[in-house]
């Protein structure tokens, strides 16, 4: 899933740059692993949950209008795009929510 990414970051826990995996419910960030100590940060669940729905609610009441300026710079690739779109949100929300609830998924 394109939730879980691998970036080279600075870990404070043994003081070198390092490979870690980051993790994101929606757009948020959720949690890195450190892959040389294994050192991992994750945000409070409780906050990030309530930061999730927030950020939802937003996604939601602002795409009619990236639907709209997307369908006028773009209507070929739109209409292309859209059976699709619409078949993988589902999974692509499950994803999400499994990130907030603490089981991962493969991938």
């Amino acid at each position: 899933m394109d939730h879980v990414h691998s970036v080279v970051l600075a870990c404070h826990h043994c003081h070198g740059e390092h490979l870690h995996e980051v993790t994101y419910a929606g757009r948020l960030l959720a949690s890195t692993i450190c892959s040389n100590c294994g050192h991992t940060i994750a945000k409070d669940l409780p906050g990030l949950r309530r930061a999730y729905i927030a950020d939802v609610e937003h996604r939601v009441l602002t795409k009619p209008r990236r639907m709209l300026r997307r369908v006028m710079h773009q209507p070929v690739s739109f209409a292309r795009g859209l059976p699709g779109a619409l078949l993988l949100k589902p999974a692509k929300m499950e994803a999400e929510l499994r990130v907030l609830y603490g089981r991962r998924s493969g991938g």
